[in-house]
C-alpha cells in the first residue's frame, strides 16, 4: 500500500462535516486496492447513489449501474475486469462526494464540503487529466480550478478545458451516457484512456 492511498483512505474515514450512510470508498477500500501508482486520469463521478444500499462502483458484490456503464464506455464484460483495466491505465475513479449521502437533497451540501478532499486528492495524485463526468462533478472542478464550467453537458457531449499543469474533460454522467447518448461512449473512452 502506497503513503498516498493510507494518506487519501485515512483522509476520507476521518471526515465528519456532514451526516452520511457509509463511505465507500474506505468500506470498499478504493484507495487500498484499486488506486493505481502512478495516476494519469482522475475521473471524478458525483456520489455514490444516495440512501440505504450498496451499490457502488468499488463493490463488486453488488449491481452497479454506475459500474455497467463504466464497463460499456470501456468494452469489457466483466466488474473485475474494468476495475483492473482502470488500474492498468492510470484511471482513478473516485466521487465529487466522497460518502454516501443520506438522500438527494442533501447532495449539494455535501459536494461543498467535500471539495477540501477533493484538493487533497488532485494535489496527493497529481493527475494529468481530471475528467469530471456530471453535473455534479463540473461544478466541484470547476470551483477547485477557479475555472467556468461548461454551459451544458447534454448537448454538448464532451469538453475539454486545457489548462497550464492539466487537462479537464467535462462528460455527461455515464448513466445518461448509457440510456440517452451511446454516441458519446468513444469520446468519454478517450478523455479516460487516450
Amino acid at each position: 500500500m502506497s503513503s498516498k492511498a493510507a494518506k487519501l483512505n485515512s483522509l476520507v474515514q476521518g471526515c465528519r462535516r456532514c451526516p452520511f450512510v457509509d463511505k465507500p470508498l474506505v468500506k470498499y477500500e478504493a484507495y487500498l486496492k484499486w488506486l493505481p501508482e502512478k495516476v494519469r486520469v482522475l475521473a471524478i463521478g458525483e456520489s455514490p447513489p444516495p440512501g440505504l444500499k450498496d451499490s457502488v462502483f468499488y463493490n463488486t458484490s453488488r449491481f452497479d449501474r454506475f459500474r455497467e456503464c463504466m464497463k460499456m464506455v470501456a468494452g469489457v464484460k466483466s466488474d473485475i475486469e474494468v476495475l483492473e483495466l482502470f488500474k492498468s491505465r492510470g484511471v482513478f475513479v473516485t466521487g465529487a462526494v466522497k460518502c454516501r449521502p443520506l438522500s438527494k437533497e442533501t447532495l449539494e451540501e455535501m459536494r461543498v464540503n467535500c471539495l477540501p478532499l477533493l484538493r487533497v486528492e488532485v494535489n496527493e495524485l497529481r493527475p494529468r487529466r481530471l475528467v469530471a463526468m456530471g453535473w455534479t462533478a463540473a461544478r466541484s472542478v470547476s470551483e477547485l480550478l477557479n475555472i467556468k464550467p461548461p454551459a451544458s453537458l447534454s448537448t454538448g457531449g464532451v469538453v475539454e478545458a486545457r489548462l497550464k499543469d492539466i487537462v479537464v474533460y467535462f462528460t455527461p454522467h455515464p448513466n445518461y451516457v448509457l440510456r440517452f447518448r451511446r454516441d458519446l461512449a468513444s469520446r468519454l473512452r478517450r478523455a479516460l484512456f487516450k
